[in-house]
């Protein structure tokens, strides 16, 4: 693998045009119009003096082709499942594979078990992103650890010329963090404290249903001695963040 300084110069002379150069004939389809206008009009969850308890969430997670999606990595897998409260619905699952821009390396191939004419023969990023949103209507979305996650929807979103998804998220890596401050808050020992089986890892299926399990813990410790809404969460994980940098 390049050096990161080569990886930079590398996206910016040569992979960044031929991003530009094979999305631009899908920005004036139907496909990206009516995503455009699904984002803008995304039915967000009511958390206004909402129990935690009580509210819907879709925990998801993504595989792809490197750590940095501004300098083109890719989104190649979406997987996600729904929770009521602190019950995972397991019955209600979400999983695709996207097509790629760019080829994508063989350690990236063998770390996820993908091959590369399901990645080559499976829908474009618009398609998937477009049936994410209408799994995920209404809900919070949870991912461990959503600063990854998140950033990584955004800028697929900006390099397709579509507006950003304003939407509640919550971290479930920071809640693992304020709740167990002297656990390591990596998702595999996290697993192993709460006895929760094993999955085989980097499936974005199997990744979210495990992080499902774990929310539940997380919520029920939470909430515990007191019923807590979304806003007094994030109020308590601003509070704990701000505690660790002083």
């Amino acid at each position: 693998m390049l050096p990161i300084d080569l990886q930079i110069l590398k996206y910016i002379f040569f992979e960044k045009p031929i991003y530009y150069y094979k999305i631009r004939p899908y920005l004036n389809s139907d496909i990206h119009k009516e995503l455009n206008l699904l984002i803008q009009k995304y039915e967000k969850p009511n958390i206004k003096n909402e129990s935690l308890l009580d509210m819907d969430y879709t925990i998801f997670d993504l595989e792809t082709t490197g750590f940095i999606p501004e300098i083109g990595h890719e989104v190649i897998s979406i997987g996600a499942i729904r929770m009521k409260g602190k019950d995972t619905l397991h019955s209600t699952t979400f999983y695709k594979l996207v097509q790629p821009i760019r080829p994508v390396g063989r350690q990236t191939l063998k770390l996820t078990g993908l091959k590369k004419d399901q990645l080559n023969q499976s829908e474009s990023f618009l398609d998937v992103f477009k049936e994410f949103l209408h799994f995920s209507e209404g809900s919070v979305l949870v991912a461990h650890p959503a600063k990854f996650d998140m950033r990584f929807v955004q800028t697929m979103l900006k390099r397709w010329k579509l507006p950003e998804l304003d939407t509640p998220v919550i971290d479930s890596q920071k809640l693992a963090k304020f709740l167990f401050p002297d656990e390591k808050p990596q998702l595999d020992p996290l697993l192993k404290k709460f006895n929760i089986t094993k999955r085989t890892r980097h499936h974005a299926l199997n990744d979210a249903v495990m992080t499902s399990e774990l929310f539940g813990y997380f919520l029920q410790e939470l909430t515990l001695k007191q019923d807590r809404t979304f806003e007094e969460l994030k109020h308590l994980l601003y509070q704990h963040q701000k505690a660790r940098n002083t």
